[in-house]
C-alpha cells in the first residue's frame, strides 16, 4: 500500500504556509510501500528519502491518507515521481501561499510538495482535485480530496506530539 502523508510542520515557513492557506497542513509527500518517501523538499528539491521523518523536526505530526489506486496506478505514480528526482524546489510557487499573489507555472522544471503530489495523481488519470490546477494545490487542499481517506496507523509512544 502506498499513502499520501500530510505534515503539520513546526518551522517558521511551515507555520506561515498553514496560516496563509488556512490549513492544518504545511507539507505533502508520497509514502512508498517500503516506507521510503518521495517529495519536493525546500533543501534540494525533489528527493527520495528513507522515511517520513527525514528533514522534519522531531515530533512533527504526520497524517496518512489512502487512495483507492490499482497496483498499476501506484507503479505509474512512483515512476512519475522518480522521474522528477533532482528537480529544484519551487520557492516562487510556495510564496503564493504566503503572499496570496498569482504565480505562473514553471512547466515542471520546479516543484513544491503538494503540486508534485497533485500532478502525480493527475498523471495517472486520478486527479485528487479535478477543478484545481496542480500549481494551486496547497497541502491542506489535498486533505479535502474526495479520493483520499484517512489511514489509521498504529501509534507508538512519542507519536502523540
Amino acid at each position: 500500500m502506498s499513502l499520501v502523508a500530510l505534515y503539520r510542520g513546526k518551522s517558521l515557513i511551515s507555520r506561515m504556509i498553514r496560516w496563509r492557506s488556512w490549513s492544518d497542513y504545511s507539507h505533502a509527500a508520497w509514502v512508498c510501500a517500503d516506507g521510503t518517501v518521495l517529495d519536493a523538499w525546500q533543501k534540494g528539491g525533489v528527493r527520495h528519502v528513507a522515511n517520513i521523518s527525514v528533514g522534519h523536526k522531531p515530533g512533527t505530526p504526520v497524517e496518512l491518507f489512502n487512495a483507492d489506486l490499482s497496483p498499476a496506478q501506484i507503479h505509474r505514480i512512483e515512476l512519475f515521481l522518480k522521474a522528477q528526482l533532482g528537480k529544484k524546489y519551487d520557492w516562487h510557487g510556495v510564496l503564493k501561499f504566503i503572499s496570496r499573489r498569482r504565480t505562473t507555472h514553471d512547466q515542471q522544471k520546479k516543484w513544491f510538495c503538494s503540486e508534485l503530489i497533485s500532478a502525480a495523481f493527475r498523471h495517472v488519470g486520478h486527479p485528487l482535485l479535478a477543478r484545481i490546477r496542480d500549481e494551486q494545490v496547497s497541502p491542506g487542499l489535498l486533505s479535502f480530496s474526495p479520493l483520499l481517506s484517512r489511514h489509521s496507523w498504529p501509534r507508538t509512544r512519542g507519536d502523540e506530539s
